[in-house]
């Protein structure tokens, strides 16, 4: 729930972390919650493999837009036929904050 992934946050910087990971609460207003909540800098994890990329990168931009200070992103990335591709497409989400459709985009180079 995203009360449970509030309060774990809210533990971890209480107990003195720098940064905290957690998984994605499901909709930009309730992860939301969970950073305003949190006084250290919020990360989301990778979470389960998305069925395609506007999945993952529609959980990037709500995460980011609702406040996440970064992400951590696995197997969405490893498991990728375009690693590199994901990678920079996930780093201008993060870095330029470019919209789904410019990260999809960024996919389609090569």
């Amino acid at each position: 729930s995203s009360e449970g992934v509030k309060h774990a946050a809210r533990i971890a910087a209480e107990l003195g972390a720098d940064l905290v990971k957690v998984s994605y609460t499901g909709s930009k207003k309730s992860f939301q919650e969970v950073v305003n909540g949190c006084p250290i800098p919020v990360l989301i994890a990778g979470g389960e493999k998305t069925k395609n990329e506007r999945e993952i990168f529609q959980i990037v931009r709500d995460s980011l837009d609702a406040g996440a200070a970064g992400v951590s992103i696995g197997r969405n990335v490893f498991q990728h036929e375009k690693k590199q591709l994901m990678v920079k497409a996930i780093c201008n989400m993060v870095h330029e904050n470019i919209t789904v459709d410019e990260a999809l985009n960024i996919l389609e180079m090569n």
